[in-house]
């Protein structure tokens, strides 16, 4: 009887998802209403200073600047430099692209570039934004917790005066990388052609304001992992592994169809245009040159870089990062005291009839949803909502008085720094 239930409850949520695809898919709707400036491609010579570090801060607008290719500037991917990171015990791992300072009203948003030392993690979260209506709908994403002076940015800024900024949090989230205006339809992302995956790092307080300018709360849940710190640690780097390797294979291919443009147009025999393809394509095998030390097949992203919104999402890549590094913690022979992965960890391959639905019409929507039934009750985390449910059976969520520990910010209550009176002057 409980598995009737549970399968009725989900075949409702599908049925649920089912109509908010097919609204998805009309014309004219949301943010496609609304007209943005032209776009600019960034100043190569601008991302060339940031990666080298001759500047600690790359401020874009929001709104207009792209990488070649049309793709946001302001939704680039985290890169880990790891020629100038120390992945060994006590050592630093330098980031680059953490948006954190800019001002979301403002059209501005600040990539910056941090050192963290994976040793002082104190803590794992798992931060589930519910997007309206259903809960079963929600963005997911991790926050690794740091205590004093686990994690900072580098180089400072000497033109400022007064106390340096702390960097407290980090959000890691897998998003739908695409060109600004362009709204992320679920119904369209289920063929991985049309977005590209982006795996984006924040500050804890930069997310959770634009989250909450978007009217959403955070409702979260503390991780419980093999090996304690040692968990939370393995589970840093592996995010960081998948993340910076997706993104440099996203980078090195935008990069390239890009070049096939500029020889169309004949930018290779322009000099002023000519220099900067050459840098372009310098930075392009930068990026294709570095690797991460984390050698496992199973968080090698290679032809495995588009969003899929059921299978490579924001909320399954978050907890295909957890099942690797559970299942890595395991067979290091961590103690693992009951916990699992919730599932083997693979990307396996999305089935004809799901990309299908990326470009099907109505009809062809309530043809193949028998499919989605059926997919969702075999895999029932490609339904976000049922995440947290799924970590708490495999033993891996913080327990309280029996039940998952849970608390549910709001910028109109309680933040995770404290509240709203105590952070914003009246």
């Amino acid at each position: 009887m409980v598995s009737k239930i549970i399968i009725a409850v989900l075949i409702v949520v599908i049925g649920g998802l089912v109509v908010k695809l097919i609204m998805d898919n009309r014309d004219g709707s949301n943010a496609d209403d609304y007209q943005l400036p032209p776009p600019e491609t960034l100043d190569v010579r601008d991302v060339t200073a940031f990666i080298d570090a001759e500047a600690t801060t790359f401020r874009v607008r929001t709104t207009r600047d792209v990488l070649p290719g049309g793709y946001s500037a302001a939704m680039t991917p985290v890169l880990v430099d790891w020629n100038r990171s120390d992945t060994s015990p006590g050592g630093e791992i330098l980031l680059l692209n953490i948006n954190h300072g800019g001002n979301p009203v403002s059209g501005v948003t600040e990539l910056r570039s941090a050192l963290i030392r994976p040793d002082r993690i104190k803590k794992v979260q798992l931060v589930m934004v519910p997007l309206g209506g259903p809960e079963a709908i929600s963005h997911g994403q991790l926050r690794f917790i740091f205590e004093e002076g686990g994690a900072g940015f580098s180089g400072g800024d000497k033109g400022v005066a007064g106390k340096p900024e702390k960097l407290e949090d980090l959000i890691i989230s897998w998003e739908a990388w695409r060109a600004p205006g362009v709204d992320y339809k679920m119904m369209k992302g289920m063929d991985p052609e049309t977005y590209e995956l982006t795996c984006r790092a924040y500050s804890g307080p930069q997310r959770f304001l634009e989250d909450a300018l978007m009217n959403r709360e955070w409702n979260v849940y503390e991780l419980n992992l093999p090996g304690g710190r040692e968990g939370c640690i393995e589970l840093l780097k592996v995010a960081l592994a998948l993340g910076d390797g997706a993104s440099r294979h996203s980078i090195v291919w935008m990069i390239e169809d890009a070049e096939r443009k500029w020889k169309e147009d004949g930018f290779d025999s322009d000099p002023e245009q000519s220099s900067a393809v050459e840098v372009w394509r310098a930075l392009r095998e930068r990026a294709g040159a570095a690797g991460s030390p984390v050698e496992d097949p199973r968080a090698d992203m290679t032809g495995r870089t588009g969003y899929q919104s059921m299978i490579r999402s924001c909320a399954t890549m978050a907890l295909y990062s957890v099942d690797l590094t559970v299942a890595r913690l395991i067979e290091a022979g961590y103690p693992a005291g009951g916990a699992r992965p919730t599932q083997k960890p693979e990307i396996i391959e999305e089935p004809a009839w799901m990309v299908e639905l990326g470009s099907a019409d109505i009809a062809g929507i309530l043809k193949r949803t028998p499919k989605a039934l059926a997919y969702a009750r075999e895999n029932p985390t490609v339904i976000p909502g049922n995440i947290p449910k799924a970590l708490e059976e495999a033993g891996l969520l913080v327990m309280e008085n029996g039940r998952p520990w849970n608390e549910r910010y709001s910028i109109m209550d309680e933040t995770p720094w404290g509240h709203r009176w105590q952070l914003l002057i009246r």
